[in-house]
């Protein structure tokens, strides 16, 4: 019988972590192992990403504090009885004590931000009740530097229990780089304050009033969110609707990636995104602000980087990026080698496995 392993998570909708979780599931299929996929609340979208059949179970947790889900938790956990538990960010931390209740022997906790309301980590009662659950914690993950400082430092977890474990992407066969002068420029993201896409449209939209050859470029934003309404309404009153297009939420990021020439990721805090990832493998070149862990996983190497909230210098380096060939070609190759020699799928699943204690089929 496979090992179960339980990932419970606030939500399995449009995100970077959702897709590193789908990434480790299909991923994984050489290994004696059987995903479950547990989500707090109804928004399940990603589920269609998944390979072959895993559960998906929803608690239908109500908005703010809602002890029923503990209860509903725990009556599943005893019926799944599960080898390992994986829970993400603070949304899910919580829990913990209900799967040691539950006699769950593997309990894993994964953080890929410190809360989009608190992208610094200085919550006080956020961060004391990490200090509490944590007790009730086997392995505690993090995907970038700037995080495992911060877990170490901040809340005091110990070496023997904390593990450093970057995001891993996979490497399509084949991909080209594009020689020809960049037109379609694009970001994934959901439409939230913390990814700041507003920054991005008010650059792009001064490039195309500002720069000659820039008003033929195009601006996609993939993704969904609170601030769909909102953005729509900038880009209405900046007058470039014919220039800067919000896609909604999509499931064929890859494709979307081959047909763009340039990715842009303009958030506030990060701390390693996937998407990144996703345009380096695609070799697609990548302008992003440093913010969170970035310049500590790519470096100027590999993209161009930016000041968060400068609008000036966001709009001189997507300029940049469209007329310097030679640049961007040599950034383009460095960030292919990079993501294929230290962030490759088949990685990223092997250290998951190997916290999870569980092995490959045919070493059974």
């Amino acid at each position: 019988m496979a090992n179960k392993v339980v990932h419970l998570v606030y939500s399995f909708g449009c995100g970077g972590l959702e897709k590193v979780i789908v990434n480790l599931i299909n991923g994984s299929q050489q290994y004696d192992v059987e995903h479950i996929i547990i989500s707090l609340t109804d928004d399940i979208a990603m589920q269609d990403q998944l390979l072959g059949e895993t559960q998906v179970h929803v608690l239908n947790k109500k908005l703010g504090n809602d002890i029923s889900t503990h209860f509903k938790l725990f009556k599943l956990l005893k019926k799944l009885k599960p080898r390992v538990i994986n829970t993400y960010n603070f949304g899910t931390i919580e829990y913990h004590l209900i799967a040691k209740i539950a006699g769950v022997p593997i309990r894993v906790h994964s953080d890929h931000g410190r809360g989009g309301d608190d992208p610094q980590g200085k919550n006080k009662l956020h961060n004391v009740f990490r200090k509490f659950i944590s007790h009730f914690i086997t392995e505690y993950v993090v995907v970038s530097y700037d995080l495992f400082q911060w877990v170490a430092k901040d809340l005091k977890i110990t070496d023997r229990k904390l593990a450093l474990i970057f995001n891993g992407v996979d490497i399509p066969n084949g991909i080209k780089y594009k020689e020809k002068e960049p037109q379609k420029f694009v970001t994934v993201g959901r439409l939230d304050k913390v990814k700041n896409q507003k920054f991005l449209i008010k650059a792009f939209a001064y490039a195309i009033k500002s720069i000659k050859g820039f008003e033929h470029c195009k601006l996609n934003i993939v993704g969904d969110g609170p601030l769909y309404e909102e953005l729509s309404r900038l880009i209405e009153s900046l007058n470039v609707q014919d220039s800067i297009k919000l896609l909604g939420f999509r499931d064929d990021i890859p494709a979307i990636l081959c047909d763009s020439d340039v990715f842009v990721l303009s958030s506030v805090y990060e701390a390693m995104p996937m998407t990144i990832l996703e345009a380096m493998a695609n070799k697609v070149p990548v302008v992003c602000t440093n913010v969170g862990g970035i310049s500590q996983f790519i470096s100027e190497q590999e993209a161009w980087f930016v000041e968060s909230g400068n609008v000036d210098e966001l709009a001189v380096k997507l300029i940049r990026v469209k007329d310097n060939a030679d640049e961007r070609a040599a950034k383009i190759e460095n960030a292919y080698q990079l993501v294929l020699n230290k962030y490759a799928l088949e990685q990223m699943v092997k250290v998951y496995m190997d916290k999870y204690r569980i092995t490959l089929t045919n070493e059974l």
